[in-house]
């Protein structure tokens, strides 16, 4: 027999399950992505964080705090990383916007078209 507890789990697990999926936060992917290809402490917050969500590690070999790195980056850059926390807690349609772009700062940092390159 189902406690109160387990109960209301259930209904909140189907809640869930019924709500559509998010947009896809396009322009604050785009934003995190820029400042992740930069050589500055809030673009390697960005990476850190990107890379993190992807569940990889950040490609400069920076060990990063995962969470944690939202309070190294400013207010704009925070924003778009909680909009697209938000986005990837969440129902989505697919999980290829986030590795796209992880994927092309990967990409950009190996071919050295980013500030900051992979460190050997």
């Amino acid at each position: 027999m189902a406690t109160d507890t387990s109960t209301a789990a259930i209904e909140q697990l189907k809640k869930h399950l019924r709500m559509p999926p998010c947009p896809v936060p396009e322009s604050s992917l785009k934003m995190l992505h820029d400042a992740a290809l930069d050589d500055t402490g809030a673009s390697q917050a960005c990476r850190s964080f990107l890379f993190w969500l992807g569940g990889g590690k950040d490609p400069t070999g920076y060990a990063g705090s995962g969470g944690l790195e939202l309070r190294r980056m400013d207010g704009d850059l925070k924003d778009a990383s909680i909009e697209v926390l938000t986005w990837w807690a969440g129902p989505t349609h697919s999980d290829a916007p986030l590795h796209d772009v992880l994927r092309s700062i990967r990409s950009r940092l190996e071919s050295g078209t980013a500030a900051n390159p992979v460190r050997s």
